[in-house]
C-alpha cells in the first residue's frame, strides 16, 4: 500500500542558488512532471519565495523538499540557509508538508550508479529521465562557475532521495521532517 501511495505522491523539489532556483515536480519516483529554473534578480529572497508560492499554487504538491542546510556538513551560504527555512515556512502556511534532505543523503542515493560528483549525478539522472538531456550543461572546468541549469538536476536528485527515504526503515532514512510544526 505504501508503494502505491509513493506513486501518487506529488512532490515539489526546490534548489535555490545565488541567481534563482531550480525545481522539479514529481508524481511518484518514476514520473517527472515538470522541471526548470526561475531567475531572480532584485529583492532575491522575496522574489524567490513568490516564485515558489506560484509553483505550489500551480502544482498543488503534498510535499516540498529542499536541501537540509542545517545539516552539519552543509556548505550553503547564510542567505540560502535562511531562504530554505523561509521556503519551509511558506509551504506550511500554504498547508504543504516540508521536507529537508541532507546533501550527504543525495550522494548515498546515487552511490550505486558510480556517481561521485554533482555532474556524475546529473548524468545518472539523464539516464533515468532522458527528457532532461537537453538541459544538461557541459562538464564544468575548475575555473568556471556552476551553470544555473545544474540546479534542475540538484532538485531532481533531492526529490528522488526523498522518495527513496520513504521506502527505507526509520534508521536508514535521511533527516526529512517539517521542522516548523
Amino acid at each position: 500500500m505504501k508503494e502505491a501511495h509513493d506513486r501518487q505522491l506529488r512532490v515539489l523539489a526546490v534548489d535555490p542558488h545565488s541567481r534563482g532556483l531550480g525545481y522539479a515536480v514529481f508524481e511518484g519516483p518514476a514520473t517527472l512532471v515538470d522541471w526548470g529554473t526561475k531567475d531572480v534578480r532584485r529583492d532575491k529572497e522575496r522574489a524567490a519565495l513568490r516564485k515558489i508560492e506560484e509553483l505550489i499554487l500551480l502544482y498543488q504538491p503534498a510535499v516540498i523538499v529542499v536541501e537540509d542546510c542545517a545539516h552539519r556538513k552543509s556548505r550553503r551560504r547564510s542567505r540560502i540557509r535562511q531562504l530554505t527555512e523561509r521556503i519551509l515556512l511558506a509551504a506550511r502556511d500554504l498547508a504543504v508538508e516540508g521536507g529537508a534532505v541532507p546533501r550527504a543523503a543525495v550522494y548515498r542515493t546515487f552511490r550505486g550508479t558510480g556517481a561521485g560528483t554533482k555532474y556524475g549525478i546529473a548524468t545518472a539522472l539523464v539516464r533515468a529521465f532522458p527528457e532532461l538531456m537537453v538541459r544538461l550543461p557541459p562538464k564544468r572546468k575548475p575555473w568556471q562557475t556552476e551553470d544555473s541549469r545544474m540546479s534542475i538536476f540538484d532538485a531532481v536528485a533531492l526529490g528522488l532521495t526523498y522518495f527513496r527515504s520513504l521506502r527505507h526503515a526509520e534508521t536508514a532514512r535521511p533527516r526529512i521532517a517539517n521542522r516548523h510544526t
